[in-house]
């Protein structure tokens, strides 16, 4: 008890608390920091791990494939009559290929599906297969869309697919269902298949434990890499041993992987530089998923209209002309069959929450995790110390606030709690609305400018103009606010800032990326000075600032970026391999892409960005739009509603009441 006495005696002599809170805003600023070093030290030797099969069951290429050549001709073949009938209906293409799966012996069944935007018929062919050796309880999905998520006719998958199905049917070894799905494409349509699966479906085949997607549009028979794509919506990932399976697969078959958009020539890398492009790139990748383009125009991985059901689902993308035959692509996919068809029980062993660094390397949340609670700490400290009035500049001395004493201290609280919630009601009833609207209103980017003056009209440009609310207001509004509007003012912006942060730290355990990303972005959130009206400057400043945080901002910025086909292993070459030929050629580059691209197609892109984030919960239940509504929305028009005020500091209005006294 005396050493306790000794050091509260020491803290208060020496003030260390008055410093301590005056120097909060610059703690804040140091957590933001610490973040950033936190996630560039994750790509560093020591400080990531090496991927590994947890499940020992799985025993990925332990056993002899057959799918080779004598299996090419029969691949061809189904290959040329789907060439053929490119030009058919999806009516005429299903009811082909169900006349060829039911003469190998599956179950077929079509389920009608007609959008209900645009009135379009696409129904989905699948086929099932149960398993002799099974005991018709668990399945495993192969999916061959039609159309890839660029938008091409997926002829090598479709044909791939139903050679395999054949292949698949004559082997013994099954023990659990063999489910084959041909959907128009991998959004909207698988999705509600799998929906219906789970809900509605006559022709079942028990619990399913993985699907893999397969797109490989080119008529060709070779195959130089495979892109792997994994990444699912509101944070879900398959189990790590999946894709590792996947990974060790497809190299014992000779392919080099490539993951999260890493271009050939990065497919050997593995330095400090690639690997931390790839951890960007998959935070990108995992924050954005499910933010799709309008139906139509394809899109999305397919792995999104797996998720939600506890189904481990990857993508096999075959890319260019190499070495391997489209045998060996097939190959790889009989392998992860053959792999999941071993296990006993559910994938469970190995990690659901992982950055991949690499093909071959990952980091587990556990090291991950401290980058975005920083960030959301640094929320908490800038509330702090807006509650002790250390963000209004006109406060020099420390002089803390004294509303939390005050006669009138409760009517505060309660003014100001009121005031978040009405901004936070406000906010949810409109993006609400604005789903609701998206669910009965058809987008055709060709022929509807509803969803473009919807982004524009009534979003960007709004929120652009009302940035610049606070030099208006210096300017038009010379009313000197009372000292019970400032508390409030005070009270509204610390606690929005808290709320913003304890969403934050909420959301990061199940979707890190998406918290991470909506914390940097809405950093500058926590620069907001407020203080009297006169000072201009403050009010320019904010004005920058609230900018910057702004959502709409952040959402043009993303769809403009969506268009141009950005690269983030092009910047990492040109900053580790600089040399001007490089710079002069990346230039030129940017100028082609500008003289190709018009300007129409570029402004499309935020209203591809906002279309997929308000319809994202109807389509897929995404939870993005909605996370957006009751945090980042509600915390910025907060902070703007603040640096509106002529808000004095707490010593001001004291001295300024006894004046008057």
């Amino acid at each position: 008890m005396s050493l306790f006495e000794v050091v509260q005696r020491q803290v208060r002599q020496r003030g260390m608390v008055p410093k301590l809170v005056k120097s909060l805003p610059h703690i804040s600023l140091l957590l933001v920091i610490l973040s950033f070093v936190w996630i560039t030290m994750l790509p560093m030797a020591g400080q990531f791990r090496h991927t590994y099969i947890s499940e020992n069951a799985l025993m990925p290429s332990q056993a002899y494939s057959f799918f080779r050549e004598s299996e090419w001709n029969y691949l061809r073949g189904y290959r040329e009559e789907i060439y053929r009938h490119d030009k058919a209906t999806l009516l005429e293409r299903n009811a082909m290929v169900k006349e060829w799966l039911g003469e190998i012996g599956y179950k077929t069944a079509i389920l009608n599906y007609t959008e209900p935007l645009t009135g379009i018929e696409k129904p989905t062919l699948y086929a099932i297969y149960h398993a002799p050796k099974g005991d018709d309880t668990e399945a495993m999905v192969m999916v061959a869309p039609w159309h890839t998520k660029e938008g091409e006719f997926n002829l090598g998958g479709a044909a791939l697919g139903l050679s395999l199905a054949r292949y698949f049917h004559r082997m013994s070894i099954w023990a659990k269902n063999i489910i084959v799905v041909f959907p128009e494409d991998g959004q909207d349509t698988l999705r509600n298949w799998v929906n219906s699966y789970h809900t509605s479906l006559d022709q079942t085949g028990g619990s399913i434990l993985s699907a893999i997607i397969m797109e490989y549009p080119s008529g060709g028979d070779s195959v130089d890499y495979i892109e792997l794509e994994y990444a699912g919506l509101n944070g879900q990932l398959p189990n790590l041993d999946l894709v590792n399976t996947a990974i060790m697969v497809a190299d014992h078959e000779g392919f080099r992987v490539s993951i999260h958009k890493a271009p050939r020539g990065q497919l050997w890398a593995n330095d400090y530089g690639s690997r931390l492009t790839t951890l960007v790139q998959a935070v990108l990748d995992y924050g954005t998923a499910g933010i799709l383009p309008p139906p139509g125009s394809f899109g999305g991985n397919g792995c999104e209209a797996f998720s939600g059901w506890n189904i481990q689902t990857v993508t096999l993308h075959a890319v260019g002309k190499g070495e391997r035959d489209i045998t060996t692509y097939g190959r790889v996919v009989e392998a992860i069959f053959r792999s999941v068809n071993n296990l006993l029980e559910k994938f469970h062993q190995s990690y659901f929450f992982y950055l991949l660094l690499g093909p071959q390397s990952f980091v587990s949340i556990g090291t991950y995790l401290p980058c975005a609670a920083l960030v959301a700490a640094a929320f908490v400290v800038a509330a702090v110390s807006v509650l002790l009035n250390n963000a209004n500049i006109n406060n020099s001395g420390l002089q803390l606030s004294t509303f939390m004493v005050a006669p009138s201290s409760s009517k505060v609280l309660i003014v100001s709690m009121l005031s978040f919630l009405a901004t936070l009601a406000s906010s949810v009833t409109v993006c609400l609305l604005l789903s609701k609207i998206s669910s009965h209103h058809s987008y055709s980017v060709s022929s509807d400018l509803f969803y473009h003056d919807l982004t524009y009209r009534y979003c960007i440009i709004p929120a652009t103009a009302l940035c610049l609310l606070p030099v208006v207001t210096s300017y038009f509004v010379k009313m000197r606010a009372s000292r019970f509007i400032n508390d409030v003012a005070r009270f509204l912006y610390s606690f929005s800032l808290y709320c913003f942060a304890f969403t934050l730290v909420a959301m990061m355990l199940l979707h890190f990326s998406l918290s991470a990303l909506v914390a940097l972005a809405a950093l500058p959130l926590t620069f907001i000075r407020y203080g009297p009206a006169s000072n201009k400057h403050n009010r320019l400043k904010c004005a920058m600032w609230l900018f910057i945080s702004s959502p709409f901002t952040w959402i043009f910025a993303l769809g403009i970026m969506s268009k141009t086909n950005f690269q983030l292993d092009r910047v990492r070459n040109l900053v580790q391999y600089f040399r001007y030929g490089l710079l002069q050629r990346e230039i030129q580059n940017v100028i082609d892409w500008m003289q190709d691209t018009s300007l129409h197609e570029i402004l499309n892109g935020p209203v591809n960005v906002l279309y997929g984030l308000i319809s994202g919960y109807w389509r897929f239940q995404n939870w993005t739009w909605f996370f957006l509504s009751i945090s980042w929305i509600p915390a910025w028009l907060s902070a703007l509603f603040v640096s509106c005020f002529d808000v004095r500091s707490a010593d001001y209005d004291v001295s300024e009441e006894k004046k008057n006294e």
